[in-house]
């Protein structure tokens, strides 16, 4: 009987106990954005943050979804047909982290700020 007690009081409470105690799993890409400005004009990081996506940037979703198009490479993403103006002021683009567990440092330089945000969608809008 008490056999039978035991074992209908495990049933009942068997479903209440985790498996396993075990932590999540750390994203597999962590990413920093960073552009800057040669003439000095201005200097912006942020942190994103993939599968799922988070992080300070302000569309990580968005940016998450331009990356994964060209497997976390910015400088392979393509113009949109925006127009900017001729202005010359060299703005550098830089990704440094993990992407999808590798380890990944790309750099590009844009003759001017929207020519960067043209080329490389929503990934350095934040």
């Amino acid at each position: 009987m008490k056999t039978r007690l035991l074992l209908a009081c495990l049933a009942f409470t068997a479903p209440l106990v985790p498996a396993t105690a075990s932590a999540a799993p750390l994203p597999a890409t962590s990413l920093v954005l960073s552009t800057r400005s040669e003439m000095g004009r201005y200097s912006n990081t942020t942190q994103l943050i993939c599968e799922p996506a988070g992080g300070r940037h302000k569309k990580a979703k968005e940016a998450c979804a331009d990356l994964a198009t060209v497997d976390g490479d910015f400088t392979k993403l393509t113009a949109s047909g925006a127009m900017c103006t001729m202005e010359m002021n060299a703005t550098k683009a830089t990704m440094r982290g993990k992407w999808r567990g590798k380890k990944v440092f790309r750099e590009e330089t844009y003759s001017n700020p929207c020519v960067l945000r043209v080329n490389t969608g929503s990934v350095f809008d934040y």
